[in-house]
């Protein structure tokens, strides 16, 4: 569980707290410079630039399964199904929709939040200028979700992978024939896909 990082540290985005401790899994952001790790006992620490606020993480915020670094906001994932996001709310990305209970993944896109719901469905919110918030009809349920600067993407449960936003670079166009897809992600320009085993 503990946590070791490297690279730019001109924000102290690579200076791991002394009093961290045990951790089951981090999140770091580029454009945001800063980090987001969830400890063992479900709280959550951040460090780095906190120029929106993004590494000042609520007071009480317990009971977590998860975190992520959005550009300049963070979001935390409760066991409950509720999401917490604070740090920058210019474009509404850390204000989670009224009545969103049952989220099981959440994740931090440049300046748009993503969270999977129990049952398969999406719900984006924040930033939508490249339609990165506008889930597309007819993408069935879904079972991981990843962001990127103005891009989302989806494994669907049949292991074929949706992507929408901006495809300036091609990252929201999946190649033909994407199969088999057993996980996702994303960074700011780009999308990613491991394929079953049984399918390489």
């Amino acid at each position: 569980g503990a946590v070791g990082a490297w690279g730019d540290y001109s924000c102290g985005q690579t200076y791991v707290p002394l009093a961290l401790g045990a951790c089951t899994a981090i999140s770091a952001s580029s454009a945001g410079n800063h980090t987001v790790a969830l400890r063992t006992k479900g709280t959550a620490a951040a460090w780095g630039a906190n120029s929106s606020g993004q590494s000042s993480v609520p007071g009480g915020l317990a009971s977590l399964s998860g975190v992520a670094a959005g550009g300049f906001h963070s979001m935390a994932l409760r066991a409950d199904g509720t999401v917490a996001c604070w740090g920058s709310n210019t474009f509404g990305q850390s204000t989670p929709p009224i009545g969103l209970a049952d989220a099981v993944r959440s994740v931090a896109g440049g300046y748009h939040s993503v969270a999977l719901r129990a049952g398969g469905a999406v719900t984006c919110w924040g930033r939508n200028g490249n339609g990165q918030c506008t889930v597309p009809a007819g993408r069935g349920p879904c079972v991981e979700v990843a962001a990127g600067a103005s891009h989302t993407v989806a494994l669907r449960s049949d292991g074929t992978v949706a992507a929408w936003g901006s495809n300036s670079y091609g990252q929201s166009a999946p190649p033909g024939g994407l199969a088999s897809v057993a996980s996702i992600g994303a960074s700011a320009f780009e999308t990613f896909a491991v394929l079953d085993a049984e399918a390489r």
